[in-house]
């Protein structure tokens, strides 16, 4: 019989997922070193064979890697699904750790379902993280959070999406108080080719809705050419002029700010908000609360 260690099985799938030592030992709370000698050794285990191709700057996983890995994965999954059914079943849900890139949209029912979700269930808290600006699916599929607060449309093969806290909110235009826009009633989409935009590349299907590549005439919407890396620093280059932003109005009312103007957008359609998780892994905590979400939605007041 082979003695490998769980976390040494773990270690491997998570690299194979990353194909990076260095987030690899990140997300697993290691050095790099530790990451590369734990793989050397469930090697050994396994009787030599190399699981990965290693260069200076790739990772890619060998055949037998890659056989270990669609016959290892499911098992572990069902490893995980048994012992976290097992913990609820001992201990209540536990901790839900709900990604929000902002507090803009369904708050008012989160701040219910989590109200409800507490009190129901002994043992039982939510635990709000802020999703980075431009990585909002990585901490969903890095397991940092449970459940995201999503917009729509977001299409991906890995992600479910669940009950709607917001439907129908108007896009709107964020410029500076200055900017040839502000004083408008509303503006349409084919002023965005006037402008540097903002335009978030990291989910294409959500980012075609909010902004797209091109005006409804055919002209080329240039985005912003840096990179923008939080919500602040969005509003600073919004309120000196330096780029638009388009938005929905939840967004733009809660980070009002003095130096910005809010002008409604006519031709984009309204936007809504869900809750998503990962395919393929049973979280009972994580489905209470999301069954906790569609009582209030069933029951609003």
């Amino acid at each position: 019989m082979v003695d490998v260690e769980l976390r040494e099985l773990r270690l491997f799938l998570v690299l194979a997922e990353e194909l990076h030592f260095g987030r690899t030992a990140e997300r697993l709370g290691l050095t790099t070193s530790r990451t590369s000698q734990s793989l050397r050794a469930l090697e050994r285990k396994l009787g030599g064979r190399p699981l990965f191709d290693r260069t200076s700057r790739v990772v890619t996983l060998t055949a037998a890697g890659r056989a270990l890995h669609d016959e290892l994965a499911p098992v572990v999954t069902g490893l995980d699904n048994t012992l976290a059914r097992a913990q609820t079943r001992a201990t209540g849900p536990g901790l839900i750790r709900l990604g929000v890139l902002n507090a803009a949209s369904g708050t008012l029912v989160l701040n219910k379902a989590v109200t409800l979700f507490e009190a129901q269930y002994e043992g039982a808290s939510v635990r709000l993280i802020a999703t980075p600006l431009n990585d909002r699916l990585g901490p969903l599929r890095r397991r940092e959070v449970d459940l995201l607060v999503t917009r729509l449309p977001l299409d991906q093969p890995d992600i479910a999406i669940g009950p709607l806290l917001s439907q129908d909110e108007p896009r709107v235009l964020m410029v500076a108080t200055d900017h040839l826009l502000a004083g408008r009633r509303d503006v349409s989409v084919e002023d965005f080719a006037d402008y540097p935009v903002r335009r978030p590349s990291d989910v294409p299907e959500l980012a075609e809705v909010s902004c797209p590549t091109h005006t409804p005439s055919g002209r080329p919407i240039v985005p912003f050419d840096l990179q923008v890396n939080d919500i602040s620093e969005l509003l600073l280059l919004i309120a000196q002029g330096r780029l638009i932003h388009p938005t929905v109005a939840p967004f733009a009312e809660h980070f009002r700010h003095p130096g910005i103007a809010i002008v409604p957008v006519r031709d984009l359609p309204p936007s809504s908000t869900a809750l998503a998780w990962l395919k393929g892994q049973e979280h009972p905590a994580r489905d209470t609360f999301v069954a906790t979400v569609e009582q209030v939605l069933v029951r609003p007041t």
